[in-house]
């Protein structure tokens, strides 16, 4: 099974890394998918996602499900 790094690694040369996703957030304040995929235009939502589960898995941000569709994403204190 692959690690978080080849789900981290770009598709397509546009694509952000993780770090360039992390780059666009400010510490304690909640972003969802769309938030984050208005910030790189030319980036899938599944995209955004992934980088923000990588993030997630590496300990630099958190994340909170709100329901069955809904989650928030943030850089803890």
């Amino acid at each position: 099974m692959a690690d978080s790094q080849a789900n981290s690694v770009p598709r397509q040369p546009g694509e952000p890394p993780p770090e360039q996703v992390y780059a666009e957030m400010n510490p304690c304040e909640p972003y969802s998918v769309s938030n984050i995929v208005d910030t790189f235009e030319d980036t899938s939502r599944w995209t955004v996602q992934r980088r923000l589960n990588t993030l997630v898995e590496d300990g630099k941000i958190s994340k909170k499900k709100h329901g069955e569709n809904r989650v928030s994403y943030w850089i803890p204190k």
